[in-house]
């Protein structure tokens, strides 16, 4: 048991997702136990791409950002997507993958990295060795729930001595990925398609430097008509995965063994590749799928559990880490009593609309990919494998006479310019005061920052004692904050709340009324998640505590 109380909250599943709601729940003072049936974590690479949103949720509970992104690929290697013949044939385009330079520091402290999973996982489970509060167990599988009304009584099987008892915890957050048992126990439906493609994710110990100098990327989308798959560079030197599509129905997985593995891999470099090593094969499913409930009870699906994308655009474990953030202050508040209980129905009300906005933008990605299949392809040839390999090979000998190849090209972008997607979403529920009205999202790489009530307050650097800051740095992530205009007025003791004030607590170079479109006499209430409660023209006698009743579902 941990050293920090009986755990109230059970979280299943320690991937990435469960890791962070561990972490964030400590951040809020609740004690929780966090379970997986897997002795380790997975060895393979999976995710790879850790967005702004997610490595500035990591920062704010106390996981070093900043160590995090060196961990990560060096933008040089993985800053390009290349879209190639073999990784040492020809190139027909190539595109920026996200905003990794500096100018992105104008709106995040922390511009995405390439970090594969398992770096990620080792650095939340080296911080969760730090909360004693956190009782972390491996080896342990979650075989049934059963809500009590006033508790979920867990029955948790110990994977050595095959022994199960059963605990009673406030709630539960089923972090246990796409393949949820839990989910499926609580008979919640998935909506979307389940199947659009099936792969094989082989994962390869290898240094392939020496094929892409010149052309260094993070993704290699193979277009030579003899190879199929796109190439992942999660580290250049070390770790190469090769996506290979393959059919379930008509192959098995034992025909994958190290000869073919090693063959495909030569296939799609263009050259031999002797010392590489094949270190896992796993088969997965391209699923663009939403549960259709994320709450049962006192029971909450989060990541993977709650939303399958295809991985076109990297949303998934950014999602997840979302996700986390945005239930676990609301358990929180609600174990404390800061909270009525009806505040944590708007966990489902502001996460499943950004979960089918990105399930939808991820769809598309996937499906403009074959735009540039025509291209490459050709479309006048009926298909035949003779028509495909002399268009092929007319377009590789020269790119340029093939106009409709740039175009096809340019729309990818979206595939990896999500800016918007990454930081621009914003809430529309009964845990904001008065949301701005929502906005058509028509561009995902078009953020535009705002300070309107539902959105992520922007970023700013800002000036505090001398020192260059992010503002983030002064909105602690486990309690509300008031960001009062110069000439607002207290709203008393006895919130609880972190009070800043423009122009005193920290200089910006821009007004508050510049930045924020209220009078000097205005406040923003800005929630633990960092998106903004309300927006008050002034700070008059009892608005700020009216509007936190309202928004936290307090009884009157």
């Amino acid at each position: 048991m941990s050293q920090g109380g009986h755990p109230r909250i059970l979280i299943v599943g320690a991937g990435p997702v469960g890791q962070l709601a561990a972490l964030l729940l400590s951040n809020h003072g609740v004690p929780s136990l966090l379970v997986d049936k897997r002795r380790a974590p997975l060895s393979a690479p999976k995710a790879h791409a850790v967005n702004p949103r997610t490595l500035e949720i990591c920062e704010s509970i106390g996981v070093s950002a900043a160590r995090l992104r060196a961990l990560g690929a060096d933008a040089n290697d993985g800053g390009e997507v290349r879209f190639v013949g073999t990784l040492t044939g020809p190139e027909f385009g190539s595109l920026p993958y996200e905003r990794q330079d500096e100018a992105a520091l104008r709106d995040t402290p922390f511009p995405l990295s390439n970090i594969p999973q398992p770096v990620f996982e080792r650095e939340l489970i080296s911080a969760i060795a730090d909360h004693d509060d956190i009782d972390f167990r491996r080896g342990v599988e979650c075989t049934g729930l059963a809500d009590e009304g006033n508790c979920v009584l867990a029955d948790l099987r110990d994977g050595d001595s095959g022994a199960t008892r059963s605990c009673a915890f406030e709630h539960v957050i089923a972090a246990d990925g796409a393949g949820s048992s839990l989910r499926r126990a609580l008979g919640i439906a998935m909506e979307g398609p389940e199947a659009i493609q099936e792969f094989l994710m082989i994962h390869y110990s290898v240094d392939l430097r020496r094929y892409t100098e010149g052309r260094r990327g993070v993704l290699y989308f193979l277009f030579d008509p003899a190879v199929r798959g796109t190439l992942i560079a999660y580290d250049q030197a070390r770790t190469w995965v090769l996506m290979h599509p393959w059919d379930p129905t008509s192959e098995h997985l034992a025909d994958y063994g190290e000869a073919r593995c090693q063959a495909l891999l030569s296939a799609a470099v263009g050259r031999p590749v002797p010392d590489a090593v094949v270190e896992n094969i796993s088969p997965w499913s391209m699923s663009a799928q939403i549960a259709a409930r994320y709450r049962c009870g006192r029971v909450f699906l989060a990541g993977d559990a709650a939303h399958r994308f295809p991985p076109a655009g990297g949303l998934g474990l950014n999602t997840g880490a979302g996700d986390v953030q945005n239930l676990t202050w609301k358990l929180a508040a609600v174990l404390s009593g800061a909270a009525g209980s009806d505040l944590l129905e708007t966990y489902e009300e502001e996460r499943r609309p950004v979960a089918r906005i990105n399930s939808e933008q991820s769809l598309m990605n996937a499906g403009r990919l074959f735009e540039l299949f025509a291209a490459i392809h050709g479309t006048d040839h009926g298909g035949t494998e003779h028509g495909i390999a002399e268009h092929y090979a007319a377009v590789a000998a020269d790119p340029g006479a093939f106009p409709e190849l740039g175009a096809a090209v340019a729309a990818q972008k979206p595939h990896f310019d999500s800016f918007a997607l990454q930081l621009g979403y914003r809430y529309d529920s009964r845990a904001i005061h008065e949301p701005a009205p929502p906005r058509p999202l028509t561009n995902v790489a078009d953020y535009q920052p705002t300070w309107e009530a539902g959105a992520h307050f922007p970023h700013r650097w800002v000036t505090v004692d001398g020192d260059h800051k992010a503002l983030q740095q002064l909105l602690p992530a486990n309690r509300f904050s008031l960001l009062q205009g110069p000439g607002a007025a207290s709203p008393g003791n006895g919130l609880g709340l972190n009070e800043l004030r423009w122009g005193a607590d920290f200089v910006d170079e821009s007004s508050w009324t510049e930045q924020t479109g209220l009078p000097e006499t205005g406040a923003l209430l800005i929630r633990p998640d960092g998106h903004i409660a309300a927006r008050f023209l002034c700070v008059a006698d009892g608005s700020v505590e009216s509007a936190l009743d309202s928004l936290l579902a307090r009884a009157d």
